[in-house]
């Protein structure tokens, strides 16, 4: 019956001590293996910039429009309507309203890296309640994750490479600024905020 008893109060021990000792960190995932056969790293000199700026004032003019609809095109056999890209520009088209409001208020300005971020100032803070800031928080996190989505799939569907996201990124930026509206806020040349002029 000891015995018995002992054996009892050492499981007991061991499962406590299983269950007190914090899970040990395995390192990093290993590394997917490389396919077998590799395409070729494409030539950034040979990227369709006039093709790709076409495409981008084009978008960001339907979605400026809040075209729910849009037509989409590539010139010189750029490959632009694809499911995902369509659906991040219907989204980016019906959260037009919302964003151009956000930006009309000084609260938020465009980056010159294809997004746009929150000014969290002390004056957006007071004039603000903590429920419309996480309001804003998700309407700004879906407009930047549907411009990714953009992005990433004009790169998918043309095989551009991930060495093309910067330049897309800035061509859309370029872009949007002829949408946007006077006294919105953007990331001019120098890192810092300008404001759209009013049209002479």
């Amino acid at each position: 019956m000891r015995r018995r008893l002992s054996l009892i109060i050492a499981l007991a021990a061991l499962i406590g001590a299983c269950a007190s000792t914090p899970p040990q960190d395995s390192g990093p995932a290993p590394a997917a293996e490389a396919p077998i056969a590799q395409a070729a790293a494409p030539d950034f000199a040979e990227l369709p910039v006039d093709a790709l700026r076409a495409v981008a004032a084009e978008i960001e003019r339907q979605i400026a429009e809040g075209n729910r609809e849009p037509t989409l095109s590539g010139p010189e056999g750029l490959v632009v309507d694809t499911p995902t890209v369509r659906q991040g520009v219907r989204t980016r088209s019906a959260r037009i309203e919302l964003l151009n409001a956000m930006l009309d208020s000084g609260h938020a300005w465009e980056r010159r890296n294809g997004r746009i971020w929150v000014l969290r100032t002390a004056d957006y803070k007071t004039s603000t309640t903590s429920r419309q800031r996480d309001i804003n928080a998700i309407m700004i996190n879906g407009e930047n994750s549907d411009r990714w989505a953009i992005y990433e799939g004009i790169i998918d569907a043309n095989r551009l490479g991930r060495g093309a996201l910067s330049d897309i990124e800035e061509i859309f930026f370029d872009a949007r600024l002829t949408q946007m509206k006077p006294g919105q806020k953007y990331e001019n040349s120098d890192g810092e905020q300008a404001a759209i002029a009013a049209a002479q």
